[in-house]
């Protein structure tokens, strides 16, 4: 009897022994099938780092800025001894102020820009010419390429010029005329940052002709003038 309960005990032993087995060996398969053990938590320094997101770029506001620039102007020149025209240049140096507004690609704005000048010239044997400053008034149109940091554009508009015009002959006056006229041009500009801008542009003045003596003699002005400014805005 005592043996037989001895082989009852020994059967019992393996037979929990075996499911114990099973268990184990099921735990570890469905651990696999869902990826393993969650993983311990690790430091900060494992975290992934935060997203950040920079405000896209617009041409949209209003902006102030400073110009420089060269000039080449071109005078014609008619009197009692006949036509004659005269060429000059010089630096130019001012400020702007415009508006624009950005839809999609496309840039539309106004500028107002005025500038002091030291353009001159003469033929050296009677007359010649000195623009004092330059004004304009301007539509601006252009296409945002680069992730719409930079901007190329065409421009024009209503334009004035102050200008003197004198005699090289000792003694012999001039007389001075605020001209009025149109300008037209283009160029590109350039955001450095969020709201500092660069750009280069070439602008070409025409303006109508006046009438005034110089040396005493009936005198027909017609000037003309191509400048190349490189300009700073600042976009609030």
């Amino acid at each position: 009897m005592k043996k037989l309960r001895s082989i009852l005990l020994a059967a019992i032993a393996s037979v929990g022994a075996s499911v114990g087995t099973s268990v184990g060996l099921a735990d570890v398969a469905a651990a696999a099938d869902l990826g393993g053990p969650p993983s311990r938590r690790g430091s900060l320094k494992d975290a992934p780092a935060p997203v950040v997101y920079e405000r896209p770029f617009s041409w949209s506001g209003l902006y102030i800025g400073a110009n420089v620039g060269y000039g080449w102007s071109d005078v014609d020149w008619q009197d009692g001894f006949g036509p004659a025209s005269h060429n000059g240049e010089g630096f130019l140096a001012g400020a702007q102020i415009g508006y624009n507004v950005q839809t999609g690609q496309f840039v539309f704005g106004v500028e107002a820009d005025w500038s002091g000048a030291f353009i001159d010239g003469n033929n050296s044997t009677c007359c010649g010419h000195e623009f004092n400053w330059l004004a304009s008034a301007r539509g601006r149109a252009g296409i945002a390429i680069n992730g719409n940091r930079t901007l190329l554009y065409g421009t024009g508009g209503a334009a004035w010029a102050d200008v003197d015009y004198t005699s090289t002959l000792p003694g012999a006056t001039g007389f001075s005329n605020t001209h009025f006229g149109w300008v037209a041009g283009g160029g590109i500009e350039h955001m450095l940052t969020q709201n500092f801008s660069a750009r280069v542009e070439y602008l070409h003045y025409s303006f109508d002709d006046a009438t005034g003596a110089v040396g005493g003699i009936s005198t027909t002005v017609e000037p003309k003038l191509d400048t190349v400014r490189f300009g700073l805005n600042y976009k609030f």
